[in-house]
């Protein structure tokens, strides 16, 4: 029994752990519990539990000792527990993207089978980490990450402990099931440092950054039919920041930033293109409906049920989020920096800003034209934005049918029909055009600009914020002086209104081609500022 046992777990872990053999687990049968020494993680299955962006890839993974404590006669109700003592992580940032991510590894463990019992035990692991070093090398930098008591575990549709039943919301007609995790770390500690063979040619001491007890929360939606995940929503929530940098360090921070770009933006476009389908998730749930409606006939108030908590839940996008309930950022002078005297008015000077309510919203695949109303925070300012963007969406839908005209007349031999709300002037520049990329056929240019014109999004909110005066180590210790504030108080403005909300749009072809799309956009708000003397 007890090797049949060892030969279930070796199998469920095989697909994490590379080269695991039976001797290095130490299982009793009767506890349920299990142990595990000196595993080596298997790179690529993390990559795609992770879904690491492809400009980052892990290189070695090592565990020193792993338990497992299985409940036999609970699973329905309470999770495996795993817990793993020390954890090293090797990564690396790469100049040319990584090949895109795979399945899910539960879509893997599965086989593309559906989603049954197995699947919803394994889902439901709950992980305990005491110790997480991650270590990233760079062209310019290394980096590495220490957390501390780190801990992964479902939660209810509230956020809550409970039941593992109760972790989940399946609906049988949208063939979907929406889980819910959460992930908790006590301390977490980022250091950041230049290479020697950095050229960047700033001297400094490392950037760190120290966080107490955070959070993220991941909702995942998937299909019935085969596991696959469907839409990620996933929120990280940081306490109260403090963060206290020198000139030298910020100034190291944007060069470091700036090493990245050229990845990152190559990763970004790969990402694009191979953009899922946005209309993929409602076909699928609309094909499952029609099959398993005359099934579920019996209970129609049961299924109104789940179909009213699935929608309340539901994720309709991907998105991933930002929130930072306060962030104190002080900025001091570099009083050891090698720096002309000419150059410092004062010395020793420091400057604090303070932000209160600081998020941002990511959005990567987000179908033009479509309702926002699903967004988290979801505002006026937003409302306002989707209003003039689809104006201008629609002007250019009708650009691209004139477009379409003018190549079509123009392969037939006649001249182009003029549109009757068109300028002249307008229309000999779109025919024009036309002559000079007449590659592009009619068909392909409306299938292109209407079905698949993809847009991704970024949204930054402030509720509220204050710059205050620079202080000298002259001064007598005092509380500083603001010189910089929004007022909304004075001006009777409701506290839910945002001090500064900024939204970057930009338009893409999930396929990558080059096909005309519409300008990228940008929508700023803010409220007014007060300055004081």
């Amino acid at each position: 029994m007890a090797g049949l046992i060892k030969k279930q777990i070796l199998k469920h872990l095989s697909r994490f752990t590379k080269n695991l053999s039976p001797d290095k687990i130490n299982l009793s049968t009767l506890k349920g519990e299990g142990e595990l020494k000196n595993l080596e993680l298997d790179e690529e299955v993390l990559q795609n539990m992770l879904d690491l962006p492809t400009w980052l890839a892990i290189n070695k993974v090592f565990c020193n000792k792993a338990s497992i404590r299985i409940p036999w006669t609970k699973l329905k109700t309470h999770p495996i527990c795993l817990s793993l003592d020390k954890v090293i992580m090797e990564m690396s940032t790469c100049e040319e993207p990584r090949n895109p991510n795979g399945p899910s590894p539960i879509a893997t463990a599965s086989g593309q089978s559906e989603y049954g019992f197995a699947e919803k035990v394994v889902e439901g692991i709950t992980v305990s980490v005491n110790s997480i070093i991650i270590r990233i090398g760079a062209k310019a930098f290394n980096a590495s990450f220490e957390l501390s008591q780190l801990r992964i575990y479902s939660v209810n549709a509230n956020w809550e402990h409970g039941d593992l039943r109760f972790t989940r919301i399946q609906d049988p007609q949208r063939g979907e099931v929406l889980t819910f995790k959460e992930i908790n770390w006590q301390m977490i500690r980022i250091e950041a440092d230049a290479t020697q063979s950095s050229h960047l040619g700033i001297m400094c001491a490392p950037v760190r950054l120290i966080t107490n007890q955070s959070k993220i929360r991941v909702t995942l939606k998937r299909r019935l039919k085969d596991c696959n995940v469907i839409a990620t929503k996933l929120v990280l929530i940081l306490d109260d920041l403090l963060w206290v940098l020198t000139d030298s360090q910020l100034k190291a921070m944007v060069q470091y930033a700036k090493s990245l770009s050229e990845a990152i933006e190559k990763s970004t476009e790969q990402r694009k293109s191979m953009a899922p389908e946005p209309t993929q998730s409602s076909a699928v749930a609309l094909s499952t409906q029609q099959v398993k409606t005359p099934q579920t006939s019996n209970a129609p108030d049961l299924n109104d049920a789940i179909v009213k908590l699935f929608n309340d839940f539901d994720v309709k996008e991907t998105s991933h989020h930002l929130v930072i309930s306060h962030l104190d950022l002080h900025i001091c002078d570099d009083i050891h920096a090698k720096e002309k005297e000419s150059n410092r008015r004062i010395t020793g000077g420091a400057m604090q800003l303070s932000f209160t309510q600081l998020t941002i919203d990511y959005y990567p695949y987000h179908k033009a034209g479509d309702s926002c109303n699903h967004w988290m925070y979801f505002s006026d300012a937003t409302k306002t934005k989707n209003g003039w963007a689809n104006e201008l969406l629609h002007e250019f839908e009708c650009n691209v049918e004139m477009l379409k005209q003018a190549v079509k007349d123009h392969n037939v031999g006649s001249p182009p029909k003029s549109p009757t709300h068109a300028s002249p002037q307008h229309t000999q520049t779109e025919k024009d055009s036309a002559l000079k990329g007449t590659s592009r056929t009619p068909s392909v240019l409306s299938q292109q600009s209407k079905a698949k014109l993809m847009s991704s999004s970024v949204v930054v909110r402030l509720a509220d914020f204050n710059i205050y005066q620079v202080s000298t180590a002259e001064q007598c210790r005092s509380s500083p002086k603001s010189m910089i504030s929004c007022n909304k108080k004075s001006l009777y403005l409701p506290q839910e209104m945002s001090a500064v909300y900024i939204e970057f749009t930009e338009y893409y072809y999930p396929d990558g081609k080059d096909f005309p799309k519409d300008s990228d956009c940008m929508h700023v708000v803010k409220v007014l500022t007060e300055i004081s003397d």
